[in-house]
């Protein structure tokens, strides 16, 4: 048995213990529930106060690439919404909800990873997302474990619909792709490197309070390891016939203080959506800040096909001194989503230019399109 054979059986038997540990863990607290159950009034039934729930997604596609020399294509995991797996368990007290959620992503040849060297359609990536417990009343809600910190997707609001194929997070789309230089050599400068929305503090273990909502207002404020502090608030309210939604937040690593946000608005009677992201960083080591721009305009509408909503969309991206001194990215994308309500499943395709240079370095532009299809359930 060769070492390509070996290598796919070692991923195997990783992702069936992953899952595994996945159900063990989402069944453990089920009796510890129905305990606690037994201490409420037993004024409603207590199979109306549980409530259990698995469910996540598939997405796959393919990702075809021109990077200036090589064209080629590869069978992708979508790293815009990666295929993932979760379950989550909740008991209504009453005045208070207590419960908790697991998910875990696996993606095989995830769009973030592979690249013109690796191109192994067997690699898979499977990530603990979120293993967290909360409690929510009136008071607000407590989460405690590894869960969204306060600002995670600060930077990704976005009501134009076509986030599963494009949105602020640009490099999610081809991230593992080489760019090559003036001479037509691969370098050793991803996509994912040097194109970023500055987002907050992703999924981290933490502890996080988020306020009640008061008109269309919440707060949020979370403490995390490595010295990972988020404050973030939110809005979503509609304004005549305006939806709107919008994030911004201030969050700091030890190395870097951030500040970033977006705001994204969608006029109901057109379908016609406006959205901006922007961020910047602060950095400890004197180097030149990071920042980035992000707009985009969408158009989304019922009566296109019978099969559900047709949405499109067209972005921008500028951004500079991220991951190299003095480089500056730009990126442009042309996006198409039509949902299949039906069979909960949306299909997609999307063109998007990779440009970036940086002092005394050439890079030549990278081309990706990518076609795919997003199953829910």
């Amino acid at each position: 048995m060769g070492p390509k054979a070996n290598m796919q059986i070692e991923h195997a038997n990783r992702t069936r213990e992953i899952i595994m540990r996945f159900y063990k863990a989402a069944f453990a607290v089920l009796p510890m529930t129905l305990i606690a159950s037994g201490t409420v009034a037993q004024d409603q039934p207590a199979n109306d106060r549980l409530k259990f729930s698995v469910s996540g997604q598939i997405n796959r596609g393919i990702l075809f690439f021109d990077d200036g020399v090589e064209s080629n294509e590869l069978f992708v995991d979508n790293d815009n919404s990666s295929t993932r797996l979760r379950a989550k368990l909740s008991y209504d007290f009453g005045q208070v909800t207590v419960g908790g959620e697991i998910e875990y992503e696996f993606e095989f040849s995830s769009t973030a990873e592979i690249n013109q060297i690796n191109t192994d359609d067997s690699v898979s990536v499977a990530n603990e997302r979120k293993f967290e417990l909360f409690v929510q009343g009136g008071f607000g809600k407590l989460s405690v474990g590894q869960g969204d910190s306060a600002s995670n997707s600060v930077s990704e609001v976005d009501l134009s619909s076509t986030s599963v194929i494009g949105y602020s997070g640009i490099a999610d789309f081809a991230g593992g792709l080489l760019l090559r230089d003036g001479a037509g050599a691969l370098t050793a400068v991803n996509i994912g490197s040097v194109f970023s929305n500055l987002d907050g503090n992703s999924r981290i273990e933490r502890i996080r309070y988020d306020t009640p909502t008061y008109k269309g207002f919440t707060g949020s404020i979370s403490l995390g390891q490595d010295d990972q502090e988020d404050l973030a608030v939110r809005y979503s309210g509609t304004h005549g016939d305006y939806r709107v939604s919008g994030a911004l937040s201030y969050n700091t690593t030890n190395s870097r203080d951030r500040i970033n946000g977006s705001v994204s608005a969608l006029h109901n009677p057109t379908g016609i959506s406006l959205t901006f992201a922007t961020g910047r960083d602060d950095l400890d080591s004197g180097a030149p800040d990071p920042g980035f721009n992000y707009i985009k305009v969408g158009y989304q509408t019922d009566d296109l096909l019978p099969w559900g909503k047709t949405a499109f969309a067209i972005d921008y991206y500028d951004g500079g001194d991220i991951g190299i001194a003095g480089g500056n990215a730009e990126s442009f994308a042309l996006v198409a989503v039509q949902n299949i309500d039906r069979y909960d499943t949306e299909i997609y395709a999307g063109y998007r230019n990779y440009s970036f240079d940086a002092p005394g370095q050439t890079f030549q532009d990278l081309d990706g399109f990518l076609i795919g299809a997003r199953f829910r359930f």
